[in-house]
């Protein structure tokens, strides 16, 4: 009688929630693009799953060149990025793209986050034609004009290019997962 072969696979990975997180927000922005039919929440899902790349991200690169985790961990995502720059001896400009977006967005991340109410008052002096397009439009919050394809398209694309920058500042060694999910295999006999 032969007994069947049996064989031990085994695999090694290193998650980064960052993949994840830029993935997801990718789908919801094609599907927004794709349809006017719930827009404003992909958008808006695109926007913080975006915005919350940017602490994964930084924490991933982190995770390799922080001198000191403990300290790294606690700083807001704009703080590990700025600890990053320094470290990686990555130059930025505030005003240009992607850190003016990447700025923007963490903003945008803390306003959602911690909502405070707003009253919103909208006074409009409309021709009497427009009266009837206009009856089921509400007053936008601050945090809600800000919800657009081309502000969701801006935040992927920025978090995308701090992505680049920051791998590309990494030593080759520890680049391995960084900037595309990654992992290792072997397979061979079972004893």
């Amino acid at each position: 009688m032969s007994t069947a072969l049996r064989f031990r696979k085994t695999q090694e990975r290193e998650f980064f929630a960052h993949h994840m997180l830029l993935h997801a927000a990718e789908r919801e922005i094609e599907e927004a693009q794709a349809s006017a039919k719930g827009r404003f929440n992909k958008c808006l899902s695109a926007m913080v799953l975006s915005a919350l790349a940017i602490e994964a991200l930084a924490n991933a690169v982190g995770s390799r060149v922080a001198t000191d985790w403990t300290v790294f961990e606690r700083l807001n995502p704009l703080e590990k990025l700025d600890n990053l720059a320094r470290e990686l001896s990555i130059a930025y400009d505030a005003k240009k793209e992607p850190w003016s977006a990447i700025t923007q967005l963490a903003r945008f991340r803390n306003d959602i986050a911690h909502p405070k109410p707003e009253l919103v008052l909208e006074e409009k002096i409309l021709p009497e034609v427009a009266i009837g397009k206009t009856l089921f439009d509400s007053p936008q919050s601050q945090i809600e004009r800000q919800i657009t394809l081309g502000n969701a398209r801006r935040a992927h694309k920025a978090v995308c290019a701090l992505k680049s920058i920051l791998t590309d500042s990494l030593p080759e060694e520890k680049r391995f997962g960084i900037y595309v999910d990654m992992w290792s295999e072997s397979t061979g006999l079972a004893e």
